[in-house]
């Protein structure tokens, strides 16, 4: 064992607690402004700061089958799972921790108001007396946390072409790409829109699959404001109303893989399960993944058999909230329970668990994060959702082989394109 394996063995094993009492007394405990510890711990997560950091490239050591039970304190189910299942292949590379979450002042504003304002809904489906901004930086509950996460700070509205693959056992994939364009209707002031997301989306290859193209409106309240969604019939190129699709559907162009709500790793409606805090953990998780995004990569270096390639990833210990879900007695859902790993920076979901109605770990899904001077703050460069029965997985966000990038903060598209009107001349 090497010295700074040690140093993380030493350091590392802090596991905190959330009870209402902690939760409480924040008196003595120095916040960021959206709500983490500002505090390091004593060697291996640092002090939060805000700016822009140049990232450390330098390896501290690699989490693999030979060696990963010196480190389950601060590993997921689905990552024991992942180095058990595919420990030939599977491995997590760690770096020195950076806490490169941040938003703009505004935000920081809006989230002080919130603190002392903010409240869930009476059904628990949404918040209200809220301003832009995460609406519950000290959380009482599980939901204001998950709820978080929903209102997290990725920007005004993000414009970008992407691939989203599905990778078979044998390690073949296959290619869906999209044009999107995804306005974040709650931080937009001045809004006439009552939705909280806004989404216009083509797909543009492959060929059996262009020209197709949908519109998704997405409210907070999903519980008493459904999901408003429109498909292009491209062969009558006329809009039509698609049928609602929320929970448990699943997403066709995953391959089955990913749910409706699997989406953003977790969203829609929380109402069909029990919520929980768990505690809150350290766990080494996916962040600050600059080489996934590396234009120089090509889809076959990354997508590999069962799993993206280990070698383009980066794991850093920070600090997580745990949050579990499960299912109620009187809903189905194909999953009995869920447990969220939560950045405690930037409210960004980072790994889920889900299980099976067996109550046996199913499909784990990872996001790779990185900071966006442009947003600025943190957004996955990809998703990915891996099935560990049949061995396949879904990636979400691949734009290595495109020309573009994406595109944060540009002109806001106007609230009329949000419309069945607007979509039909964007698929024009």
């Amino acid at each position: 064992m090497n010295l700074l394996t040690l140093i993380f063995l030493i350091f590392t094993s802090n596991v905190f607690t959330a009870t209402k009492e902690n939760q409480n007394n924040t008196i003595n405990i120095k916040l960021t402004p959206l709500g983490a510890i500002k505090a390091g711990n004593a060697s291996s997560i640092p002090e939060w700061k805000n700016g822009e950091q140049e990232l450390n490239s330098e390896k501290l050591f690699i989490i693999d089958k030979n060696n990963y039970k010196n480190y389950l304190e601060n590993l997921t189910e689905g990552q024991i799972a992942m180095l058990e299942n595919y420990g030939d292949s599977f491995n997590m590379p760690v770096y020195a921790s950076q806490r490169t979450a941040i938003a703009p002042q505004w935000v920081y504003d809006n989230t002080q108001h919130n603190s002392n304002n903010a409240r869930l809904n009476s059904d628990k489906s949404g918040f209200e007396n809220a301003k832009a901004g995460i609406p519950f930086p000290q959380p009482k509950s599980a939901l204001e946390i998950y709820f978080n996460h929903v209102a997290r700070w990725r920007g005004l509205q993000l414009k970008n072409t992407a691939s989203d693959a599905v990778v078979y056992k044998n390690g073949n994939y296959t290619l869906t790409t999209r044009e999107s364009i995804i306005r974040y209707d709650g931080y937009i002031e001045n809004s006439s829109s009552k939705y909280f997301i806004s989404v216009l989306a083509k797909t543009i290859a492959p060929a059996t699959k262009s020209g197709s193209g949908v519109l998704v409106l997405e409210p907070l309240d999903q519980l008493n404001d459904k999901r408003a969604s429109w498909l292009w019939d491209k062969g009558r190129r006329r809009v039509i109303r698609a049928p609602q699709i929320a929970y448990d559907n699943p997403v066709q162009s995953s391959g089955s893989l990913r749910t409706v709500d699997d989406t953003d790793m977790i969203s829609g409606s929380p109402d069909r399960f029990d919520w929980e805090i768990v505690g809150k953990k350290e766990i080494f998780v996916p962040y600050n993944n600059e080489r996934l995004d590396d234009k120089d990569l090509k889809y076959g270096e990354i997508l590999h058999a069962k799993h993206i390639n280990p070698e383009y990833t980066r794991y850093e210990l920070h600090r997580v909230w745990v949050i579990r879900a499960t299912l109620k007695p009187e809903w189905r859902h194909i999953y009995s329970k869920r447990e969220f790993y939560i950045d405690e920076d930037s409210w960004q979901v980072l790994i889920a668990d889900q299980y099976d109605k067996k109550g046996e770990l199913w499909r784990v899904s990872m996001s790779y994060p990185k900071f966006y001077k442009e947003i600025p703050g943190i957004f996955h460069v990809i998703n990915v959702f891996h099935d560990l029965t049949n061995q396949q997985y879904h990636v979400m966000g691949l734009q290595n082989e495109l020309e573009s990038k994406n595109e944060f903060n540009g002109k806001i598209v106007k609230d009329s394109m949000f419309t069945p009107n607007g979509f039909k001349m964007y698929m024009k």
